[in-house]
């Protein structure tokens, strides 16, 4: 089903089951992403979200993601901003969740913290039928400090339920209706105690959206190649996440963790340079490997231990 296709079938349904609610739902078209908007009073909600989750699914399970999508707008339409004055229950529902940092420039949380290049932790509250962004209004007046947030927000992350666990390409893949499974990276730690991963020399990694994370075990026998297996994979992997307005894409990179506590990544996802090996699937071998080349960034740490021979 294309894009326009999608929109027709979709957008007279949601408004429909939006008005039966009492809700009068303007759709837009945002003149910074082009990407679909509904403006309800003051707020604004990216239909982008909804159209790129319903692109991967069965047209038979559409209805019923619309009618999540509405009972999220009914619940964030009809609370106020949360503002939890029960530590426990500010415990129980605190998330962090890693997001694009040029994401944080139109909001105001200033409290957000670095996770790597290009990429920081927020927090979130989760509720049954949406999340809400911690915000600093509220922040301030939490009765817990903003480094208890981040830590039960991550032990509460990295408990999430992991949905689906599948072999993709030279990656575990793990998805979750939960949009917080990319969170799970940043505590890398926990990831490979709960899921017992053997992974004596370390982990590669990737987050290219909020509910998918990847992972392989590195192998130093056969490193080169597993990189460039992985280059091939995640340049599928991007075209898939990054397209039309994907709220939901996180990173182009893949990043490595060793026992040691080192990590960061060894690609540079964002070089302009890499437009075909992310938009053209049919590139030759030749054409790959260049683009590769690009595409890597390898520290010279990971060199040394991994690579030189």
């Amino acid at each position: 089903m294309d894009r326009n296709e999608l929109i027709q079938r979709t957008f007279p349904y949601l408004l429909k089951r939006l008005e039966d609610a009492g809700i009068n739902a303007t759709p837009e078209v945002d003149p910074q992403t082009n990407g679909y908007i509904l403006t309800v009073d003051t707020m604004r909600f990216n239909v982008e979200n909804l159209l790129s989750d319903l692109s991967r699914r069965d047209p038979a399970q559409h209805q019923e993601q619309v009618e999540r999508w509405v009972a999220f707008m009914i619940e964030t339409l009809r609370m106020p901003e949360y503002s939890l004055n029960d530590p426990d229950e500010l415990r129980r529902r605190i998330r962090t969740r890693i997001i694009r940092s040029g994401q944080s420039s139109d909001l105001p949380i200033t409290y957000i913290r670095p996770f790597t290049d290009g990429l920081a932790k927020a927090l979130y509250l989760d509720f049954p039928n949406s999340v809400s962004l911690v915000t600093d209004q509220s922040l301030a007046r939490y009765p817990l400090s903003v480094d208890e947030l981040f830590y039960y927000g991550q032990i509460n992350t990295d408990n999430e339920p992991i949905d689906t666990k599948q072999q993709v390409g030279p990656f575990t893949e793990l998805l979750g209706e939960s949009p917080f499974i990319a969170g799970k990276a940043a505590n890398i730690g926990a990831l490979v105690n709960n899921l017992q991963i053997d992974a004596p020399h370390g982990l590669f990694f990737a987050i290219p959206q909020r509910s998918v994370l990847l992972y392989a075990p590195i192998d130093p026998e056969d490193i080169s190649r597993q990189i460039l297996q992985m280059a091939d994979y995640m340049r599928f992997a991007v075209m898939e996440e990054f397209g039309n307005n994907n709220g939901f894409a996180i990173s182009r990179d893949i990043f490595y963790c060793l026992p040691t506590g080192e990590f960061g990544p060894i690609t540079r996802g964002d070089n302009p340079d890499l437009h075909e090996l992310f938009s053209n699937p049919k590139i030759d071998f030749e054409t790959f490997m260049g683009l590769v080349e690009k595409y890597l960034y390898v520290p010279e740490s990971f060199v040394q231990r991994f690579l030189a021979k």
